[in-house]
């Protein structure tokens, strides 16, 4: 069947049709344009691709969009008013990414109601984690809610599904883009993630902080006078590269600033953000077989990949400077006793798989 995939984003909406059989999923058409991070920027976009973008002469069987938080229930879902109630909640919870979302959903919905629309979420590759990472060691009347996710599962799973078993039996896995977070497998199952309750935490993002005391924010709180919607604010948009670099969240732009003595700042707080999480992941793992830089930045950026590679280098990661370079799909040397990959992503290759699965789920389907 084929599938047409829609993927809001904070900055861009993702979407394209993709075949998928029982042997593979296979992107047929696909484009990326730039979307305000709001309902109304979403539904715009997505009545754009809707109207006039998508091509004319290829159909579709079901529809499937990606979800940031998907909370306990997060298993591919079918669109229904009774969807829509239970995720306005999360619109609050998380609003850099629920209202974008669930408008491009809502959109499809209403143009194509005779089609299966499904949701999917990224917090569903991370169902198995230990009790022990997902505990949140606070006072807790709601702990099946209020507890640790992991985020980006949708590509993790797409990264897990083309590696197989080559990733071995302890692997990191990082996704390293506007939003960015690590995750910790043992033979392929998610045991630990650098992120959280929400996407704020973990290792330092675009515009978001990672992990941070809290004891500073009851400072801005109670000394400062900040409240709660100021603290957002400063935790979705005016945090991590951006803050350290004075406006700029791109570290592409970083690294051909690298003379600014700010722009070398950031992108070093953030090489060491991502060697800080991946050592106390590898310690967890009591080693690593494998590591992936997936994302835009771990896809893209050479630099970047090679200061954290030689951050690791007491774990056995050993960088040949020549494949990274050109982006090889494996940049490690030939004797380095941890496999450094780099995987170009497909969210929506992993909705698309599993949209198909919810609509025909006696079909086995893999990547």
């Amino acid at each position: 069947m084929n599938v047409l995939t829609f993927n809001a984003g904070s900055s861009s909406l993702k979407y394209g049709i993709y075949s998928v059989d029982s042997e593979r999923v296979q992107p047929i058409f696909s484009h990326a344009q730039a979307m305000e991070p709001t309902a109304a920027g979403a539904s715009a976009a997505t009545d754009a691709a809707l109207a006039s973008l998508l091509p004319t002469n290829i159909s579709f069987e079901a529809i499937g969009h990606r979800m940031v938080f998907g909370g306990p229930e997060d298993t591919p879902t079918l669109a229904s008013p009774a969807l829509f109630k239970r995720l306005e909640r999360y619109e609050r919870l998380d609003p850099l990414h629920a209202p974008a979302s669930l408008a491009a959903l809502r959109t499809t919905h209403e143009r194509f109601p005779q089609i299966p629309n499904v949701l999917c979420f990224d917090t569903a590759f991370f169902r198995e984690l230990p009790e022990s990472a997902r505990v949140l060691p606070i006072e807790n009347d709601e702990p099946e809610f209020l507890r640790r996710y992991g985020f980006h599962g949708l590509s993790y799973e797409y990264v897990r599904a083309t590696l197989g078993e080559s990733l071995g039996s302890r692997a990191i896995l990082a996704h390293l883009g506007s939003g960015a977070s690590l995750a910790a497998l043992r033979d392929g199952r998610a045991v630990e993630s650098t992120m959280g309750f929400s996407p704020i935490g973990g290792i330092l993002m675009a515009t978001r902080p990672g992990d941070l005391d809290p004891g500073a924010l009851l400072y801005l709180l109670e000394e400062r006078g900040k409240s709660t919607a100021d603290l957002r604010r400063m935790l979705e948009e005016r945090s991590g590269v951006s803050a350290l670099s004075g406006g700029e969240r791109d570290l592409r732009r970083l690294l051909e600033r690298r003379t600014d003595p700010r722009a070398a700042f950031a992108v070093d707080v953030f090489c060491r953000s991502v060697i800080k999480a991946a050592g106390a992941l590898a310690a967890l793992l009591g080693g690593l077989d494998s590591f992936v830089f997936t994302g835009g930045v771990g896809e893209h950026l050479a630099p970047i990949r090679s200061t954290i590679v030689d951050g690791l280098a007491h774990l056995g990661l050993h960088l040949d400077s020549e494949a990274n370079a050109r982006h090889a799909a494996i940049v490690s040397t030939a004797s380095s006793p941890v496999t450094v990959r780099v995987v170009a992503t497909d969210e929506n290759a992993t909705i698309a798989r599993a949209t198909s699965a919810l609509v025909h789920p006696s079909a086995e389907r893999c990547l």
